[in-house]
């Protein structure tokens, strides 16, 4: 199966509408509705935790249920405080469980949903 990472995407969910950071879906979506896709499309969600108290809320702890709901089986968040780390998670019996915590400064490797290896630091600038 062919994907596409999107930003900025409207990803349709059993109670409403969502726009996660960045999601990896079904390329033969992405080219029907490079605006809209339905959750059963998604292959991914990776959420990039906002500095803010409420946006951490959000991402941390309100969004992976609807996620969850929906089917969505691979949820990985990028934590860019204290320090850079990438959390990755896979839906098991209707919740996301850690599977990985991608540290910045070591190269991790990551099976699924697509096999890659990562650091986290390089996804993110230096900050002064």
């Amino acid at each position: 199966m062919s994907a596409e990472a999107m930003e900025a995407v409207h990803v349709v969910l059993p109670d409403g509408l969502f726009i996660p950071d960045i999601v990896v879906v079904e390329a033969a979506a992405a080219a029907e509705d490079p605006i809209t896709v339905d959750a059963e499309a998604v292959l991914l969600v990776v959420e990039i935790v906002s500095p803010s108290s409420s946006g951490r809320r959000t991402d941390r702890l309100l969004k992976p249920p609807y996620y969850a709901e929906a089917g969505i089986e691979h949820l990985w968040r990028l934590e860019l405080e204290p320090e850079t780390a990438l959390i990755v998670t896979e839906l098991v019996d209707g919740r996301y469980v850690e599977r990985t915590v991608a540290e910045a400064g070591r190269e991790t490797e990551i099976e699924t949903p697509f096999p890659l290896t990562i650091d986290p630091g390089t996804l993110v600038s230096p900050r002064a």
